[in-house]
């Protein structure tokens, strides 16, 4: 029995809200999304929490791009551009490219993960990555605390320089795609929590 488990009676509630919704988010394909817009005071709660992610040196390298609405009529042709500089065998192909922007139409919320380090970093570029990941993270849990669920798309199209070069932004770690679910959330598990840490007493 671990200790999340073992006595829930003794952590505070506030704690347990927290463990809660870690355990709740889920990682939804963006067909499973409905089409409703996120309100902008919920987006702005979900970027907060972004910021306030860890970062060594208090560098904050993290920006974000958020595409809902008609805005994400850009992001369409951000795709399109993106793959039409990658190496697909059909990248000059109009249907495909199509295919590309209607991506951008399937959830009503996308969030870049934009890494900015100064010229002169202070710190080395994983950490930067790090902390970055850990802003995603933010979001992602403060996005389950608001009933949405979505998943982080990182795949060649959004990591493309010419995406990064389009959001004026450095590097892209990809897009945290975010919406409603139109059904019911997928159970999920983990192994054992003795079975991946070893105490030192």
């Amino acid at each position: 029995m671990n200790a999340v488990t073992a006595n829930p009676a003794a952590f505070p509630p506030a704690a347990l809200t927290v463990l809660d919704v870690i355990r709740a988010r889920r990682t939804v394909d963006i067909g499973l999304l409905r089409p409703d817009a996120v309100p902008r005071e919920v987006v702005e709660a979900i970027l907060e929490a972004g910021i306030w992610a860890p970062n060594h040196g208090r560098t904050e390298p993290w920006r974000f791009t958020v595409f809902t609405a008609a805005g994400r009529a850009r992001l369409a042709e951000v795709f399109a551009q993106a793959y039409a500089a990658g190496s697909a065998p059909d990248r000059d192909s109009e249907s495909a490219l199509e295919a590309q922007r209607a991506r951008a139409w399937r959830a009503p919320l996308w969030i870049s993960l934009e890494l900015h380090m100064p010229e002169k970093p202070k710190m080395p570029e994983w950490e930067e990555q790090a902390a970055l990941a850990c802003a995603a993270q933010n979001m992602w849990l403060a996005a389950t605390a608001f009933g949405l669920v979505g998943k982080w798309v990182s795949g060649p199209v959004m990591v493309s320089p010419v995406a990064a070069q389009a959001l004026g932004a450095p590097k892209l770690l990809g897009l945290l795609v975010l919406g409603y679910p139109a059904a019911e959330l997928p159970s999920a598990n983990r192994a054992p929590l003795a079975d991946k840490v070893t105490w030192v007493e």
